[in-house]
């Protein structure tokens, strides 16, 4: 990239200040360092701090602090996923199986293709979960003790 980095903070601190003590020279450079190595790693962050001559945190920070890493970061995961994509197409026009079961099992759900039932709660709903074993048991040895009780004093016909 031969865009000069967006060195500005996305929150400043307490203090007001960028968090940096002023956008030196040398930030600048690690930021475009990070930047290249981001583009260059597809997104791997691991892989790009090495690449960088920085640590894996070194990255997290500056993917925080600085809109154009963050940029990067989530522009070199697009650019991969997209050519995944495109290989998985490939693949499909193949007439690979493995690749067209795939692609139905994840795209297909709306005409049916789906293994298991899935369920969704209405938008703006949270998922509600009514399921406690342990209130269904104690009422189930409740009943049972109570049966059993019924039995030995002699109040059931037998």
């Amino acid at each position: 990239m031969d865009k000069k980095p967006e060195i500005t903070t996305r929150a400043p601190t307490a203090n007001g200040k960028n968090g940096f003590n002023g956008n030196s020279k040398k930030r600048e450079e690690t930021c475009a360092r990070i930047i290249k190595a981001i583009g260059e790693c597809n997104g791997l962050l691991t892989l790009a701090a090495k690449k960088a001559g920085v640590g894996y945190t070194t990255i997290n920070r500056y993917a925080h602090d600085f809109p154009s890493v963050h940029q990067a970061v989530i522009d070199a995961k697009e650019t991969m996923l997209d050519f995944a994509e495109g290989k998985l197409y490939q693949k499909i026009k193949d007439g690979d199986n493995t690749a067209i079961i795939f692609y139905l099992k994840t795209q297909g759900k709306a005409r049916g293709y789906i293994e298991r039932q899935e369920f969704a709660n209405p938008p703006g709903e949270s998922f509600r979960h009514d399921h406690n074993p342990k209130g269904k048991l104690v009422s189930l040895l409740n009943r049972y003790a109570t049966r059993e009780g019924q039995t030995e004093s002699g109040s059931e016909s037998e």
